[in-house]
């Protein structure tokens, strides 16, 4: 029976066998946690083979003083996170940023009001202009859509948007962060 450790050592001399075997172990794991933080399967695929790629073309150099295993969800948390404030500076992807994304961050918002990310987003909050900020908290603490917030501040749904936009540019780091502490703490 080849245990994980002798695994990585047969990884590093390029035994595709033994990789093959890391990567059926530990895809299903991967894909899911990288799935609950993106909402994406296209994206959440994206991320874990990008790890995989990664870590087979730094085999000869990989030196791992613990298990594979928490290597590979330290390296998905944190390409995870990348992806996620990636799409977060798209305009293009806000429909899919508000309808995946953000009612995942109001759950946490509503149970974590006090954790330190939090109050981390109000400060921001603070800094953004009285309008944006308006906007953000209709869409997020009052979990209304664009086309009703357009309506009730009477505005065009195409400000509303830019709006939303501007906010999540500037607290996409803290709604990551909020996302990976909810995931960690579930």
């Amino acid at each position: 029976m080849l245990h994980a450790h002798d695994d990585i050592a047969l990884i590093r001399t390029g035994d595709t066998k033994a990789f093959e075997r890391c990567f059926n172990q530990h895809w299903p794991a991967l894909y899911a946690f990288a799935l609950k933080i993106l909402g994406n399967k296209d994206d959440a695929k994206d991320v874990v083979q990008g790890v995989y790629i990664s870590l087979w073309s730094r085999k000869e150099k990989l030196n791992l003083s613990g298990p594979l295993e928490n290597y590979l969800h330290q390296a998905v948390r944190f390409q995870s996170i990348k992806k996620l404030k990636e799409i977060m500076n798209r305009p293009e992807e806000l429909d899919r940023v508000q309808e995946y994304i953000m009612p995942v961050l109001n759950d946490i918002w509503e149970k974590m009001e006090t954790a330190d990310v939090f109050k981390e987003i109000d400060t921001q909050l603070t800094t953004l202009p009285e309008k944006t900020r308006e906007i953000f908290l209709l869409s997020r603490r009052h979990h209304l859509s664009i086309t009703e917030i357009a309506g009730k501040l009477n505005l065009s749904e195409k400000t509303v948007r830019n709006q939303l936009h501007i906010a999540l540019k500037a607290l996409r780091h803290h709604i990551a962060m909020a996302l990976i502490l909810a995931e960690v703490m579930s």
